[in-house]
C-alpha cells in the first residue's frame, strides 16, 4: 500500500453551517462501522450525503473514532479544487465521482483489511495511488457495476442507501 503523504489537490474553503442531526447522524454511522473494524491512524474514510454535496471526514483522523470537528462539508469540487468547510479527506474526489455516477447512494464506506486484500472480489480496480483522478474515475465506472469495489493492494468501497444496509454489506464484506 502506497505511503500517505496528505491530500493531492487544493482546498477552497467556504462558510457553511452543517445541521447538528446530520452531525449526529453521520457520527452514528462512524460508530457503527467501529463496532465491526478498528482501522490504525488515518487509514480509510467514510462519507454521506448532504444538503446537495457530501460530509466526509477530516483527513489525518480516524474513521470509527470521529468527533463533531472531524466532519467536513464537501460542496463540490472543480478540477483539482475542493470546495469545503475544512480540509476532507484526501479520497474526496473518489467519493465526489461515485456520487455522480450513483444517484441512488446516500452513503460511501472506504476501508482496508489487510486479510480481505488477499481475497478476490466480482469487481477489483487498480491498484491506483490513492486520492488520485486516476482512482476517481476508476471507480465511477466500477460502481455502476457493484456496491462493493475492491481496489487492488490498497482497500474497499461499500455504497449504501443507509445505515442499515452498509451495515449488512460491510459484515458480508469482512465474512468474505
Amino acid at each position: 500500500m502506497e505511503k500517505y503523504i496528505g491530500v493531492k489537490f487544493h482546498v477552497k474553503t467556504i462558510e457553511k453551517e452543517i445541521e447538528q442531526q446530520a452531525i449526529d447522524g453521520f457520527l452514528g454511522i462512524d460508530r457503527m462501522i467501529g463496532e465491526h473494524i478498528d482501522p490504525k491512524a488515518n487509514e480509510g474514510n467514510l462519507s454521506m450525503r448532504y444538503n446537495g454535496g457530501f460530509l466526509i471526514k477530516r483527513t489525518g483522523t480516524r474513521l470509527a473514532h470521529l468527533h463533531e470537528e472531524d466532519v467536513v462539508f464537501v460542496e463540490g469540487i472543480q478540477d483539482s479544487t475542493v470546495f469545503s468547510t475544512g480540509m476532507p479527506s484526501s479520497e474526496s474526489i473518489m467519493h465526489y465521482e461515485i456520487y455522480a455516477s450513483r444517484n441512488d447512494v446516500e452513503i460511501i464506506l472506504h476501508f482496508h483489511d489487510e486479510e480481505l486484500l488477499k481475497k478476490e472480489f466480482e469487481t477489483e480496480v487498480g491498484p491506483f495511488p490513492y486520492g488520485t483522478r486516476e482512482l476517481a474515475d476508476a471507480m465511477s465506472e466500477a460502481v455502476l457495476k457493484s456496491d462493493i469495489v475492491k481496489i487492488k493492494e490498497h482497500g474497499f468501497v461499500i455504497l449504501a442507501k443507509n445505515k442499515e444496509e452498509l451495515k449488512e454489506k460491510l459484515l458480508g464484506c469482512l465474512s468474505g
